[in-house]
C-alpha cells in the first residue's frame, strides 16, 4: 500500500509540471516532479486526516490526487529546454550528479536508522534529531487519526512544522520500515534540491560551471576556522595526513569551544533536520517559478509561487520567511519598473498570506507562548566576544563575499542579479540583530539560504573572471580550497561516524510497549534523545529531550519536577498527577543528575523488565488502566 501512496504522489506531480507548460531541463522536470508531488500530495493526505480517520482520508487523497492527474495532465509532448554548453555541459552536470547521487545516497542509507543484529544505526547530528523525528512518525502512525499532540511532551500541541514526517508517518502505517520510510523520501527530496539548484543557476547565469560551482559551494559550506584547527590538529597528530584524513577526530565545521556556528549543510541540515527538504524543495520551486514570471510575465507562475509560498509554514516556516523575502524583492522591482501596481505579484502575496495565517496561527497560539524570538545582536556572539572575531570564526572569506557582492553586482550588464540577491542580504541583517528562535544557532536555517545565493553568484564571478583570463583560475581555485575544505571535512567524518541509536533491549522494549499498552499511554521518565518508547514505540513521554523542549519555547520545569518525583517513588506527587502518567520508565543506568529511589520504585506494580529497562505500571496515580499488565525478562 506504501508503494501506491508514493507513485500516486509522484503522478500528480508529473501531472502539475505538465501543466506549467514550462519550458524545462529534463533533470530539472524530473526533480519539479519529485518536489511537487510529495509536497502537494501531504498537504492533500494533511487536509484530509484533519476530519477524518486515516481509513477514509488516505483512500480520499488518492482519489483527489487521481482526479487532479485527470484534470491537468497535458498530452503534448513536453518541451526541452537545450542544456547550455552541449556535450560538455551535459558531462559536468553527469559527474555532478553522480557525486552528489552517491555521496548523499550513502549518507541517507546509513543515516537513516538502519537496523541490523545489534541494533538499530544512525550518525553525527542526525542520531540526535532522528529522536523527534522518528517519535513524530511513530507517534502518527500507530493512531487511526491523526493526533495533533507532540509526543516528546504530553499534553503539548504539535506546532512543529511536521508535514515531511506525516509522510513518513504514512508509509509507515502502510507497510514501510521506519529505516525505508525515512530513507526514500528523505534521498529523493535531497537529490532533487541539488538538481533544482543547478536549475535555478542555469536560468539565471547560462552557464553548467557557474551552476556546478555554485551547488559544491554550497553543499560544502561550513565554519571557516575548521580549516585553521583541523591543520593544528594534524600537526598534533603525528600522523601522516592520508592517515589523518581516514579516521578524523571530529566535525570541522561543529566547533563548540571556538564558537562555530555555520556547521556543514549536509552533514547538521540536509540529513538531521528533515523539514528542510521540504523546505529546500519548495523554496528552489518557488525561486524559478519567480524568475520564469519576472521574464516572461505569465501570471500563473506568480500565482502557483504565491500558493506554494503561502503552504510553506507547516511544512518549514524559515523557508516562508525567505521566499516571502524575495516575493516582496521582485514586487517592488516590478512596481518601480512597469511604475504602477504590479497586481499579479500583489495577488501571489496576497493569496500567499491567506494561506499562511492559520498555519502561523496556531504555530504561534497553539501552545500559548509563540516561537520564543527576541533581539540578539551579533547571532550567537559570546559575551566578550569581539563581533568580528565571531564574523571571521564563522564566515571567514565567505563573510566578505556576502558584503561584497552588492558592490560587484553595480556593474553594468549585472545589476539586474540585485534584486536575487537583496532579499537574502536582508535576511543575513536580521539574523544578526534577532534570534528567531530561543536557541540562536537556529538562525542558521535562515543563513543557509544567505549561502545559497552567494554559492550561486560566486559561481557566476569565477567563470566570468576567467573569462577574462584563463590564469585567474590560479588565483580562485585555492581561495575555493580555503572555503570549502571545512565542509570536505565534515562530509568525510560523516561517512567514517556510526552510532547505535537503540539497542537490541530498546528494540524489545518498544516491541512489547506496542504489543502491549494503548497508543494514548503516557510514560514518564528521564530524557534522553532516542527514548525507544516513542521512537520505536510511538507513545508519548512527559518529559522528551530538554535540547528539543526549550528550542521550541515549551516550559519543562514542571515536567522535570514530575520525572523527579516519579524517580523518587512519590507517584502520588501533585506534579506527577498533573500529567497523567500511565508508567514509569527506569533504566539500568541513568545519569546521575537524577536520584532514584529504587527501594521505593520496587513497590510498585511491574509492567516489563529486561537487562536495560524496567517500567513499572502507575495504579497509585489515580490512571485507570485496562492495558494487560505483563512481565517480561530478558
Amino acid at each position: 500500500m506504501a508503494l501506491i501512496l508514493f507513485v500516486s504522489a509522484l503522478l500528480l506531480g508529473a501531472a502539475v509540471v505538465g501543466w506549467l507548460k514550462l519550458p524545462l531541463y529534463p533533470f530539472e522536470a524530473v526533480a519539479l516532479a519529485v518536489v511537487i508531488g510529495l509536497f502537494g500530495w501531504t498537504w492533500l493526505a494533511f487536509l484530509a486526516a484533519l476530519v477524518l480517520p486515516y481509513h477514509l482520508a488516505i483512500p480520499l487523497t488518492l482519489g483527489l490526487s487521481a482526479g487532479a492527474c485527470v484534470l491537468l495532465w497535458n498530452p503534448r509532448r513536453p518541451q526541452w529546454r537545450p542544456l547550455e554548453g552541449g556535450r560538455s555541459g551535459w558531462i559536468l552536470w553527469g559527474v555532478a550528479s553522480l557525486v552528489t547521487t552517491a555521496m548523499l545516497g550513502r549518507l541517507f542509507w546509513t543515516h537513516s536508522l538502519v537496523r541490523d543484529s545489534t541494533g538499530v544505526y544512525s550518525a553525527g547530528s542526525t542520531w540526535a534529531d532522528f529522536g523527534l523525528h522518528a517519535a513524530v512518525i511513530s507517534h502518527l502512525a500507530v493512531f487511526d487519526r491523526m493526533p495533533l499532540d507532540l509526543p516528546v511532551a504530553s499534553g503539548a500541541h504539535l506546532t512543529y512544522p511536521f508535514l515531511v514526517d506525516f509522510l513518513s508517518a504514512l508509509y509507515l502505517r502502510d507497510g514501510w520500515s521506519l529505516h525505508f520510510s525515512l530513507f526514500l523520501p528523505g534521498v529523493l527530496l535531497a537529490l532533487a534540491v541539488c538538481q533544482l539548484l543547478l536549475s535555478f543557476s542555469l536560468r539565471l547565469f547560462g552557464h553548467v560551471g557557474a551552476a556546478v560551482g555554485g551547488l559544491t559551494l554550497f553543499l560544502l559550506m561550513g565554519s571557516a576556522a575548521g580549516l585553521r584547527l583541523a591543520y593544528a590538529d594534524w600537526q598534533h597528530s603525528g600522523r601522516s595526513l592520508t592517515d589523518f584524513l581516514s579516521d578524523l577526530p571530529r566535525d570541522y565545521t561543529v566547533l563548540g569551544p571556538e564558537n562555530g556556528q555555520v556547521t556543514n549543510l549536509v552533514t547538521t541540515t540536509l540529513l538531521p533536520q528533515r523539514a528542510v527538504l521540504f523546505g529546500f524543495g519548495v523554496g528552489l520551486t518557488v525561486l524559478i517559478l519567480l524568475h520564469v514570471a519576472r521574464d516572461a510575465g505569465d501570471r500563473r507562475y506568480l500565482l502557483v509561487s504565491g500558493a506554494l509560498i503561502g503552504l510553506l509554514p507547516m511544512a518549514h516556516p524559515h523557508t516562508f520567511i525567505v521566499c516571502g523575502a524575495v516575493l516582496v524583492a521582485l514586487t517592488v522591482e516590478a512596481a518601480l519598473r512597469l511604475r504602477r501596481l504590479p497586481w499579479g505579484h500583489l495577488a501571489a502575496g496576497g493569496g500567499a498570506i491567506v494561506l499562511a495565517v492559520p498555519q502561523l496561527a496556531w504555530q504561534q497560539l497553539a501552545n500559548g507562548g509563540g516561537t520564543g524570538g527576541r533581539l540578539r545582536l551579533g547571532w550567537a556572539v559570546g559575551d566578550g566576544e569581539s563581533i568580528w572575531a565571531f564574523w571571521w570564526t564563522n564566515f571567514g572569506l565567505m563573510g566578505v563575499l556576502f558584503v561584497a557582492l552588492p558592490f560587484l553586482l553595480l556593474r553594468p550588464g549585472w545589476r539586474h542579479y540585485l534584486v536575487w540577491y537583496l532579499p537574502f542580504l536582508a535576511i543575513l541583517a536580521a539574523t544578526q540583530v534577532y534570534a528567531f528562535q530561543p536557541f540562536e544557532y537556529d538562525n542558521l536555517k535562515l543563513i543557509n539560504y544567505v549561502y545559497l545565493m552567494a554559492s550561486l553568484l560566486a559561481g557566476f564571478l569565477v567563470v566570468q573572471a576567467c573569462r577574462e583570463s584563463r590564469w585567474n583560475l590560479a588565483l580562485l581555485l585555492p581561495i575555493g580550497l580555503i572555503v570549502a575544505i571545512p565542509g570536505m571535512l565534515s562530509v568525510t567524518h560523516e561517512f567514517q561516524d556510526r552510532t547505535q541509536f537503540a539497542a537490541n533491549a530498546d528494540v524489545a522494549l518498544a516491541g512489547w510497549v506496542r504489543a502491549t499498552t494503548a497508543p494514548d499511554a503516557v510514560f514518564i521518565g528521564a530524557d534522553r534523545p532516542g527514548q525507544p518508547v516513542a521512537t520505536l514505540g510511538g507513545r508519548s513521554v512527559v518529559l522528551g529531550y530538554r535540547g528539543w523542549l526549550y528550542s521550541y519555547n515549551l516550559p519543562y520545569a514542571d515536567r522535570e519536577a514530575a520525572v523527579s518525583a516519579a524517580l523518587k517513588g512519590h507517584i502520588d506527587d501533585p506534579m506527577v498527577r498533573k500529567f497523567h502518567p500511565n508508567y514509569l520508565l527506569v533504566a539500568a543506568e541513568e545519569d546521575k543528575s537524577w536520584t532514584i529511589d529504587r527501594n521505593s520504585l520496587a513497590r510498585l506494580p511491574l509492567a516489563y523488565r529486561n537487562p536495560t529497562w524496567t517500567v513499572y505500571r502507575l495504579t497509585g496515580a489515580g490512571v485507570s488502566d485496562t492495558v494487560k499488565t505483563s512481565q517480561q525478562s530478558r
